[in-house]
């Protein structure tokens, strides 16, 4: 669904402040980062109007004057950002609406702002005490809001797109025993990105189809090998030498034929591909690849998008296993990161970066890559895992760990928790997170990977 994208708690914050004042209304500025191509919004500050800018203020009506519009203007134009002109309902009952006076104050207020910034994409949104609503200013189809954090929260009210007449047929019953109707129309309106489609890949993907996710972004440069069938879910000998997003797309199809599903054969680490995950609501990470993770490990703050990280080791020497290990690691505002955990090997990244020619020439590169043990089962584990974290985020399931460990030797499951660098260049305010386009990505140029 995309749409207007709030760090927690950065959300309930501005809400409540606004809402302090009980008996008038409030109005109050968010600046955001707009991505066009992905219909987003992230907000990177969120403030109240200062009493001294209302030019009327009570308990129905809120208008601003117009030397505080012209520095609203003049800071928008100067970064670059989207204005979303904020103002409460505070005696609203369920999810406010715009009101007539609304449409009409939003019309001149439209007209001025897109004169002085015009490089904004600029929204209203209205404040209840009871929900929000968020649309383009001075008028036009509704904006979701999400607050992302340790859940993803739809905060504005589900869009009426017509979703809600599918799928009535009983498949899901089950499921909305277990967490609800809403619940199960929100799996099947997001937008699920799965980059890897491999051994923890297939399973992601084969157990969110039976879920009811209904729009896929699929990632995989590589094509199936024999060596994959053992662990490929949906793969047969047939498909040696087909690229595995096709396998993935006919295992999808099997399971939900109406799906959406963007299949894109190409690498995560390259600067074309990458950013085609930032309009994502969530994504699974299934890859070993360090540079990967350190890509998909920033947008996933950087854009506020949350994504679920898993990996699997199986240690094995003679033919005798000594470990069995994975772990599964939510990425989002508040959850600390692959750099902060310790997960990522920096100089692994920078092998991974090499053209094939620099590989060649970089004296530290030395070797062919051992290929490691892999078993179906153990993948299945850390996808089943990495799935049942994901329904914690975004339905009523009471799934509550947000990074575990699993030991297949002893049997245990074993839920983590670990600090974030306060000044991590990922996941802290002072680095990546929530900077949208206006902070770089860790990825590969195209000019150096056609050089």
């Amino acid at each position: 669904m995309s749409g207007v994208r709030f760090a927690s708690p950065r959300f309930a914050a501005y809400r409540d402040r606004l809402l302090a004042a009980r008996m008038r209304e409030s109005c109050g500025i968010a600046y955001a980062r707009h991505d066009a191509a992905a219909e987003s919004w992230v907000v990177t500050t969120a403030e109240l109007a200062p009493e001294a800018a209302y030019e009327r203020r009570d308990r129905t009506h809120a208008t601003l004057k117009p030397a505080f519009l012209v520095e609203v203007a003049n800071r928008a134009r100067a970064e670059g950002l989207s204005v979303i002109v904020t103002h409460t309902h505070p005696w609203a009952s369920g999810a406010p609406a715009f009101s007539a006076v609304d449409d009409a104050g939003e019309a001149e207020l439209k007209a001025y702002l897109d004169r002085r910034a015009p490089e904004g994409a600029h929204l209203a949104l209205v404040v209840g005490p009871d929900g929000c609503r968020a649309r383009h200013l001075g008028g036009g189809p509704n904006v979701p809001v999400w607050e992302v954090g340790e859940r993803l929260v739809l905060r504005s009210p589900a869009p009426r797109d017509g979703l809600e007449e599918g799928l009535e047929d009983g498949r899901h019953d089950r499921q909305i025993r277990a967490f609800g109707s809403a619940g199960q129309d929100l799996l099947r309106r997001l937008r699920v990105g799965v980059v890897g489609a491999g051994g923890t890949g297939s399973v992601t993907l084969q157990q969110l189809a039976h879920l009811g996710v209904a729009d896929y972004t699929i990632i995989d440069p590589d094509r199936v090998e024999p060596t994959n069938l053992n662990r490929l879910v949906g793969s047969g000998r047939g498909d040696v030498g087909r690229p595995k997003v096709e396998v993935a797309e006919r295992l999808i199809r099997a399971i939900h034929p109406d799906a959406m599903i963007r299949g894109l054969m190409a690498d995560v680490v390259d600067a074309e591909v990458a950013p085609q995950l930032a309009g994502l609501d969530a994504i699974f990470l299934c890859t070993d690849s360090h540079a990967s993770r350190a890509v998909v490990g920033q947008l996933a703050y950087q854009y506020l998008v949350p994504t679920f990280d898993m990996g699997v080791s199986l240690t094995a020497r003679d033919g005798v296993v000594s470990h069995v290990t994975g772990r599964v690691q939510m990425l989002a505002p508040g959850l600390s990161c692959l750099t902060c955990t310790g997960a990522l090997d920096s100089e692994q990244i920078r092998r991974e970066l090499l053209t094939p020619d620099q590989r060649r020439a970089d004296p530290y590169v030395q070797g062919a890559h051992e290929p490691q043990p892999a078993v179906i089962s153990i993948n299945s584990t850390m996808a089943s895992l990495a799935v049942t974290m994901f329904l914690g985020a975004v339905t009523p399931a009471p799934a509550t760990a947000r990074f575990q460990y699993y030991d297949g030797v002893r049997g245990t499951v074993r839920p983590a928790r670990a600090s974030q660098v306060e000044t991590c260049i990922v996941c802290s305010a002072s680095g990546a997170l929530a900077r949208g386009s206006a902070w770089p990505l860790p990825v590969r140029p195209t000019e150096a990977r056609h050089g």
